[in-house]
């Protein structure tokens, strides 16, 4: 019965699936292929089943739509979440360019002015929360410590096997490195912002959201994690006098598609 109402649904780009703990629904077809992944990245993420899960099927959904673009994220620490969209990317041996933004060190200051009182207790006080472009050092020890490039090259182009030359690096600060990427990336079909701060979430959005392909998804990590952020998507919306369905991964973690 299930094979039959999905062969009805199919024209509609519907499934019926499994629901995975959060509620998410993936495409029970593809539930070995999810889980391999999972496997694979599970130690170079912090992100939770839900998140990893999410990324999965978004690209597994463009890639099925022939949407055009690259995958991009913005805050990558050791590659895990970039890592499962290339896991989801390769099933069709579709083998989309994808860029990797960080400043592959610890993270930087937040600002006590904006970003809240969570930012500034995680960042170790009102001293190191004074929004300036410097790593609190240590911030990632309790993690095993911060992200580098060659962490990301051990998982994309050794592990999962991603071509080199599709694979972009962009180390800096992203008020530094993304105006200029801005200019010349292309169309992008999935943006991922894992900033935190709202200095910084700011910058990726006024930087690449116009890059977006029409249908593609945002998905914010930290939107209901720290006041900054959640600022400064809601500013950037309202100021762009948008206005779309905020989809909840979880408790923090939320997503939209980008209208034409």
């Amino acid at each position: 019965m299930k094979k039959l109402i999905n062969t009805l649904l199919a024209p509609f780009n519907l499934v019926i699936g499994r629901r995975l703990p959060g509620g998410l629904l993936i495409d029970h077809s593809l539930q070995d292929a999810f889980e391999s992944a999972y496997a694979t990245v599970r130690p170079f993420t912090m992100l939770n089943r839900q998140r990893l899960v999410l990324l999965f099927e978004l690209v597994r959904h463009f890639d099925k739509l022939n949407l055009p673009g690259s995958l991009v994220e913005c805050g990558v620490w050791k590659g895990g979440a970039v890592g499962m969209m290339a896991c989801a990317a390769r099933r069709d041996g579709a083998e989309r360019d994808l860029h990797l933004c960080d400043v592959f060190n610890d993270i930087g200051e937040p600002d006590w002015r904006v970003d809240g009182e969570r930012a500034v207790r995680e960042a170790g006080g009102k001293e190191h929360a004074q929004g300036r472009r410097q790593s609190i050092k240590g911030i990632y020890d309790r993690h095993g410590g911060h992200g580098t490039i060659d962490a990301c090259r051990e998982l994309l182009e050794k592990k999962i096997t991603w071509p080199a030359d599709r694979l972009h690096f962009h180390q800096g600060w992203f008020q530094e490195t993304l105006p200029n990427l801005g200019k010349t990336i292309g169309s992008i079909a999935l943006l991922r912002i894992d900033a935190d701060w709202h200095s910084s979430t700011k910058s990726c959005l006024d930087n690449l959201y116009d890059r977006v392909t029409s249908n593609g998804a945002v998905v914010i990590d930290d939107y209901g994690g720290y006041d900054g952020c959640r600022k400064a998507v809601d500013e950037f919306l309202a100021s762009r006098r948008a206005r779309p369905f905020l989809n909840h991964v979880d408790e923090e973690c939320v997503y939209w598609f980008k209208e034409k």
